[in-house]
């Protein structure tokens, strides 16, 4: 079996030197190129394509969700493994439904990072055990909330609607959730299907009425 040939992206330059540094070292793993955005990670793409990409979620320009998403869709043989500080469910559940093939916190053990990736390279998914956890005790407490009025909206989108119904714009919600601009009208188009409201006053009296928000 050849180098596993991994390409790393994150918007800190010390991350991506230290993580770099010790992967290269892996006698199984080849760097094939590092970037810093998610539009550097989708320029690194077209250079060389490698079987596994490393990705933050909070960075310029892109983020590492939104870039998942596009890369997924051109390059659906790359596996994409998601390393991030944030590991909440609404981020997890984001990258996942982006097409993420793994999840680990940026905290993990080195070895184990190792371990994820080989996963992904040999056709398994990997989520670290406080990823999985935290996905489990989620579903778990969805089952228990029978009695919401509007249980058709993940709890992500309803923190985009309660921020847009208190005025604040795409591009403050995008900042304020660590998202793309892009992703935050992909949800505000989600909350209007799911809701059947046809425009942003019916969004905010929906707000409103069921005390998303308060007047």
């Amino acid at each position: 079996m050849g180098k596993i040939k991994v390409a790393l992206v994150d918007d800190h330059k010390l991350v991506t030197d230290c993580i770099g540094l010790f992967l290269d070292s892996a006698a199984d793993i080849e760097i094939t190129g590092v970037g810093h955005s998610g539009k550097e990670a989708l320029a690194l793409l077209e250079k060389e394509v490698p079987d596994v990409i490393l990705l933050d979620i909070s960075m310029p320009e892109m983020s590492g969700i939104e870039a998942t998403e596009i890369i997924k869709k051109k390059y659906p043989n790359i596996k994409v493994l998601i390393l991030s500080m944030h590991a909440d469910y609404d981020n997890i559940s984001d990258a996942i439904d982006a097409g993420a093939d793994g999840y680990v916190p940026k905290d993990v053990a080195s070895e184990e990072l190792v371990e994820a990736i080989t996963a992904l390279y040999g056709g398994k998914n990997y989520f670290h055990t406080r990823i999985s956890d935290e996905i489990v005790r989620n579903y778990s407490n969805k089952k228990k909330k029978t009695s919401s009025p509007f249980p058709e909206l993940t709890r992500r989108e309803l923190e985009v609607l309660q921020l847009f119904a208190e005025g604040y714009n795409n591009s403050e919600i995008a900042d304020k959730l660590f998202l793309s601009v892009r992703t935050i009208e992909s949800h505000k188009n989600h909350i209007l299907q799911k809701t059947n409201m046809k425009n942003s006053v019916e969004l905010i009296k929906f707000a409103i009425k069921n005390k998303i928000i308060e007047l």
